[in-house]
């Protein structure tokens, strides 16, 4: 079902992939800024929903007029926010990059079993964003005049150096090395000049997102699905905000991205991450045609999410031995698993619970608990199928 989907709505796209990327050139070719003086800063932004172990227990028992009040809950709310330590070597360098966190903040405030979910850069970054925000403190989320968990905390944390914007000279020169071979159609002899890029520990903001674009074109011409999407999540991340006035892509371009990520996420049964795409591409100005032009697919996903068709989702796990993925139904299985998996954990709106890995086992989840993600661990490389199991 996904492939249909996918090829359905291959044709609504623009065509010529090839052409947005000479169209872009020039605005690099005339940024080489260099800057000397600059101050390290991190920046994070965050989202809070409360979770409560007892919700379910506490709503079964609870009378129908009662329902309202139990429900009621004040989130956390900031006491100490440590700023991450800028890596000292980073700074010499001019690295530039941002990590992406999710954690629980517990009844006592303190936030609990942070992970990375992605990052770019540098990886002393992780270090350093890990360190930091187990030191945050919080009021804790109340609950029926109880504390009581937070889940489903998200923050991104930026590091960027001020005062230092744009491609340096060296970086211009090997960029247009690599995407001339891919005008060419060398593609592979352009992944070989892009990966050496990306080995680069001197990379801006700037220059890391130029290099995401570049390989999002190149991942789409080898018709690596899950190398584009990533790229294209990453870009994201890395593009800046209009709101920050720091875009490195303008706003139809960040469009464009959404929308080819949308069909791309469609393709890999990331149905929940390609309706997130299609909000934020909603919450955009002057994007009509782009959004007409998605529609479709987004009714067939959601036709597809209350069919009684089984999901399925295959994955292979990363060399960080973590993946995560967005439940858009109450049900999960796995299904031929080639390797080892540990543990599952289920992050919800209102609840988490841990589990060992079982093939033959489907996890039933309380529509209490609201929307859920899972969190799996297991070795790196290891296959397996993520099944969302339909009500029937």
């Amino acid at each position: 079902m996904k492939q249909d989907l996918w090829k359905k709505a291959v044709r609504t796209e623009y065509s010529a992939q090839e052409g947005i990327v000479k169209r872009i050139q020039p605005s690099l070719v005339l940024a080489a800024l260099l800057a000397t003086g600059f101050t390290a800063s991190a920046a994070a932004q965050e989202l809070s929903i409360p979770c409560d172990d007892l919700e379910e227990k506490a709503l079964a028992e609870s009378k129908a007029d009662e329902v309202e009040r139990i429900s009621a809950f004040t989130p956390a709310t900031p006491l100490k926010r440590v700023d991450p330590r800028y890596p000292s070597q980073a700074i010499r360098k001019g690295r530039e990059g941002w990590v992406r966190l999710s954690y629980v903040i517990d009844e006592e405030g303190r936030v609990k079993d942070p992970v990375v979910e992605d990052f770019f850069g540098s990886p002393s970054f992780k270090r350093s964003a890990l360190s930091a925000v187990k030191k945050w403190q919080y009021n804790p989320a109340i609950k029926d005049g109880e504390p009581t968990q937070q889940c489903h905390q998200a923050v991104q944390m930026d590091f960027a150096i001020s005062g230092k914007s744009g491609a340096t000279r060296k970086f211009i020169k090997a960029y247009k090395d690599a995407e001339e071979r891919f005008n060419a159609g060398d593609v592979d002899a352009a992944d070989e000049a892009l990966k050496e890029l990306l080995a680069w520990d001197t990379l801006n903001r700037y220059e890391n997102t130029w290099l995401l674009n570049l390989e999002s074109h190149i991942a789409s011409k080898q018709g690596d699905v899950e190398r584009e999407a990533q790229s294209l999540t990453r870009l994201l991340a890395s593009n800046g905000s209009k709101r920050f006035n720091n875009m490195v892509f303008d706003e139809d371009y960040v469009a464009y991205a959404l929308q080819r990520k949308i069909i791309l996420d469609a393709q890999r049964g990331y149905y929940a991450e390609a309706l997130k795409s299609y909000t934020t591409l909603q919450d955009m100005e002057a994007q009509e045609t782009r959004i007409g032009e998605i529609a479709p697919l987004i009714s067939q996903i959601e036709e597809s999410i209350a069919s009684e068709q089984n999901l399925t989702v295959p994955v292979t796990i990363g060399s960080d031995g973590n993946w995560f993925h967005t439940l858009v139904r109450s049900k999960f299985a796995f299904g031929n698993i080639q390797g080892e998996l540990d543990t599952v954990e289920v992050r919800c709106d209102t609840h988490r619970e841990k589990f060992t890995v079982a093939e033959a086992h489907v996890w039933q989840i309380p529509s209490s608990w609201g929307q859920c993600q899972v969190m799996v661990k297991g070795d790196s490389e290891t296959k397996f199928d993520l099944i969302e199991v339909a009500k029937g």
